[in-house]
């Protein structure tokens, strides 16, 4: 519950937070979901050998649902988090620094979602070429988001296990994305890609409880 004796901007804040944490808590599940579905439904697909951008990629059956349920939906998700940990964390420039790159990320799924890649992920048409900008965006700036948020939440009380967390996240982030670039991994490149989006939406998942449950304590945190 929300606290007695605090005003109604606060508790439009914690209402925010709520609903903002809901948003980053559906995420994973969400993208869980649509993933699986399209996996089973796409025939001949290689979990270990091809990404999953190639189950959006033009022509490929069911794209239209890894598109915009799967990316975009999901970019709007993470969009939606980033406004919520903005404010629990608007007195912390590091933290606020890295909610801006959450949402930055969740912007670069979206329009990777508008402009799908062609199959076998080369960079044949303005789409596939735009689809591969958007999806390094977005990869650089969660990992970012990791790092300054592993920075902000130092000495934040209740959000100190969270910083370690990011800090994780992004160690592990950056061991699985340098393997990811090699070309003699290619047979194994869709099965790296699963594990290191496994890896943030653990983060993102966790940062959303967290989140949620501070703002049903009614406790933002006010950067102290």
């Amino acid at each position: 519950m929300i606290r007695t004796g605090i005003g109604p901007q606060a508790i439009g804040r914690v209402a925010l937070q709520r609903l903002s944490a809901a948003c980053g808590i559906a995420v994973p599940v969400l993208s869980t979901i649509v993933l699986l579905t399209v996996n089973h439904l796409h025939p001949g697909y290689s979990l270990t050998r091809q990404r999953i951008s190639e189950l959006g990629a033009l022509g490929a059956p069911y794209a239209a649902l890894l598109n915009t349920a799967g990316l975009g939906a999901s970019g709007l998700l993470l969009v939606a988090l980033s406004l919520g940990l903005y404010l629990e964390f608007r007195n912390r420039s590091a933290a606020r620094i890295g909610c801006a790159l959450i949402g930055v990320s969740g912007i670069a799924l979206v329009m990777a979602g508008i402009f799908p890649c062609s199959v076998g992920s080369a960079e044949t048409s303005v789409s596939a070429i735009a689809h591969g900008v958007f999806a390094r965006i977005g990869e650089f700036a969660i990992m970012s988001a990791a790092l300054a948020m592993w920075l902000g939440l130092k000495g934040c009380a209740g959000w100190k296990g969270h910083s370690f967390l990011s800090l994780t996240v992004a160690v592990v982030a950056v061991a699985l994305y340098v393997p990811y670039q090699f070309h003699f991994l290619a047979p194994w490149k869709g099965a790296i890609q699963r594990f290191l989006v496994l890896v943030f939406l653990i983060w993102i998942e966790l940062m959303s409880i967290k989140l949620l449950s501070g703002s049903l304590a009614g406790t933002p945190e006010e950067g102290t």
